[in-house]
């Protein structure tokens, strides 16, 4: 892993209890991509252990990638030598995370690596019914309404001219906005609830 300070990398067990005592997904990666050092958390989200992790690509394992995404926040780090914040629905891992990036400086100046914390925004506490409706965008309500009437993500992406993966984000706030477990029981609350929400 070139580029790694060793000096950092010499943190020991104290260090690695803190990471491991809290329930964020903490991970440390070089400017290579490559992951040096995640925490409990993260490990137990990718239902691996730590060592099966460490020293993999950092999209590979958590964006399911060959490269990083357009939004990498570790990118934008590396590019500009500053902190980066980014908030993006991941499919790969069926989660909206919220990610800080903190770079790491070498002896020399040079940044080395940065440490990653994300939170799954899901984690929030979920809104009530009739505030989960009213919270609803107009977009949300016009995909509600489609997948309401029997149509399938491709094809709501196709007529609103968005992206699927723009639908399933959707799709995905609105199910935690009520909140549900499947497609099918957000239909059926809706419809049976709220119908005016698609209206």
């Amino acid at each position: 892993m070139s580029g790694y300070d060793t000096s950092w990398s010499g943190r020991g067990l104290e260090w690695d209890m803190a990471l491991d005592a809290t329930s964020v997904l903490i991970s440390v990666h070089d400017s290579e991509y490559n992951l040096l050092r995640i925490n409990a958390a993260f490990a137990a989200l990718l239902k691996k252990t730590q060592q099966e992790i460490v020293g993999r690509k950092c999209y590979e394992v958590m964006h399911g990638t060959s490269e990083p995404p357009v939004h990498c926040p570790h990118t934008r780090a590396l590019n500009e030598g500053s902190h980066q914040k980014a908030e993006f629905f991941e499919p790969h891992l069926g989660l909206m995370l919220q990610v800080s990036v903190s770079p790491i400086f070498g002896a020399d100046g040079r940044l080395i690596a940065s440490i990653h914390i994300a939170k799954d925004m899901a984690l929030t506490p979920p809104l009530q019914d009739d505030v989960a409706t009213q919270a609803l965008t107009g977009r949300q309500k016009q995909i509600l309404s489609l997948f309401c009437s029997g149509r399938v993500a491709k094809e709501i992406a196709f007529q609103l001219k968005i992206s699927p993966k723009t639908v399933e984000y959707h799709k995905y706030r609105m199910m935690k906005k009520f909140p549900v477990r499947s497609l099918s029981e957000l239909i059926t609350r809706v419809l049976t609830r709220h119908p005016s929400a698609i209206q």
